[in-house]
């Protein structure tokens, strides 16, 4: 009993050791440019980012009390540069980030530094259609 109980821990150490920890919600990370849902304040697409209502969005959340960070898909860059100027002004830090792994066309995100409270951000209204 004892010696498969050792044989079952080496193979997950070899496992992870292979493939990297196991990981919480990946899907949702993917989604919002490598963090939890819980944490942002503020998600847009690339699609929305073109329009009015996504960039007031984005600015408001800037100016949020909560904000902590800007988090800008590589992709989108260039349409961000306001953003990253007012994130800058207000002392938030900002990260672009070009992951191949993130999926749901999401190009912005204001997260806090912990668990917030918001219960639709842009980006989910993108996907409900």
């Amino acid at each position: 009993m004892a010696n498969n109980q050792k044989k079952a821990e080496l193979e997950r150490t070899v496992s992870a050791g292979m493939q990297g920890s196991p990981q919480l919600r990946r899907e949702e990370k993917r989604r919002f440019l490598g963090f939890f849902r819980e944490r942002v304040l503020q998600a847009v697409t690339f699609e929305q980012l073109r329009s009015s209502v996504g960039k007031n969005a984005m600015e408001e959340a800037i100016r949020d009390d909560r904000a902590d960070e800007l988090v800008i898909h590589s992709k989108a860059s260039s349409q961000t540069m306001p953003f990253i100027k007012q994130a800058q002004q207000k002392g938030l830090d900002f990260t672009l980030t070009s992951n191949p792994n993130f999926h749901g066309g999401t190009a912005a995100v204001v997260v806090a530094a912990e668990a917030i409270d918001v219960a639709k951000v842009l980006a989910e209204e993108a996907n409900d259609v």
